[in-house]
């Protein structure tokens, strides 16, 4: 392999690295707190009050849970 080929397999692999890291970041962080939030903003047009802030917080600690169930394997 000359020089540019084996740069290039390296850089490849540093952009899944990449990748991967921001995926699992996004999914296992961004993903509660953005239902969370859609959750909480829904029962609060619903005029649920302080429920919205149960609801909010209950669905981001489930959501939460489901990703780790789901990536345990």
């Amino acid at each position: 392999m000359t020089d540019l080929s084996t740069q290039r397999i390296h850089d490849a692999e540093e952009h899944q690295k990449s990748y991967e890291g921001i995926m699992g970041a996004s999914i296992r962080i961004a993903l509660p707190v953005a239902m969370g939030l859609a959750m909480f903003f829904t029962q609060l047009v619903m005029g649920n009050g302080i429920f919205a802030l149960v609801a909010g917080i209950g669905a981001a600690v489930f959501v939460h849970i489901i990703v780790k169930l789901f990536f345990s394997h």
